[in-house]
């Protein structure tokens, strides 16, 4: 699949979920936003410019990573939605939510997200949380509830639920010809 092609499915997907004028006027902020910071890159000065200052030597320790918590707290939401995404990014610091990188390829295979080059689950939370941000409150409140994309180690309520399913079923299973009672007279032959 090309990029082009990809990016057009993405943006089907897009207006479905939200209607063509949400999704036009989010492109047209996006757009006005990349604009303006190509317009300050340009007047800002080179290096190679006289007017310059001297690059001063970096002292600071190195640079923190952010976590799941701090990344989501900085993105502006509806607060129905900041409360679901700022418990998943709990959940994702804790390793209750896509707690290794495959679950995090498996969760970008699912929802068509071009997985991160690096191989790290930090990488990963810009991609992961702002597509998360895309989805309605009542979908993240889902993946809340429901422990979807937990790993392994979650799938044992999982799979207690498809044995309670499995009894309850077979127990008001009732079969199309019932086999004969010992109260009933014998079939006789004639």
């Amino acid at each position: 699949m090309t990029e082009a092609k990809y990016l057009k499915d993405m943006l089907c997907l897009m207006v479905d979920r939200h209607g063509p004028e949400q999704v036009d006027r989010a492109l047209r902020e996006i757009v006005s936003a990349h604009r303006r910071k190509s317009s300050n890159k340009a007047k800002a000065p080179s290096k190679n410019s006289a007017k310059a200052k001297p690059e001063k030597k970096k002292t600071t320790a190195p640079k923190k990573k952010t976590t799941a918590p701090e990344y989501v707290a900085k993105m502006e939401l509806p607060s129905e939605k900041k409360r679901g995404l700022a418990e998943l990014a709990k959940r994702f610091e804790e390793k209750n939510f896509l707690p290794s990188f495959g679950d995090i390829r498996e969760f970008c295979l699912i929802y068509r997200i071009v997985e991160p080059a690096s191989k790290s689950r930090v990488s990963a939370l810009p991609r992961i949380f702002k597509f998360i941000a895309t989805l309605e409150s009542s979908d993240i409140q889902k993946i809340l509830d429901s422990g979807l994309f937990s790993g392994p180690a979650r799938l044992g309520p999982i799979a207690d639920a498809i044995m309670r399913n499995g009894r309850s079923a077979a127990a008001t299973y009732i079969p199309a010809n019932p086999p004969p009672s010992g109260n009933s007279p014998p079939a006789t032959s004639g």
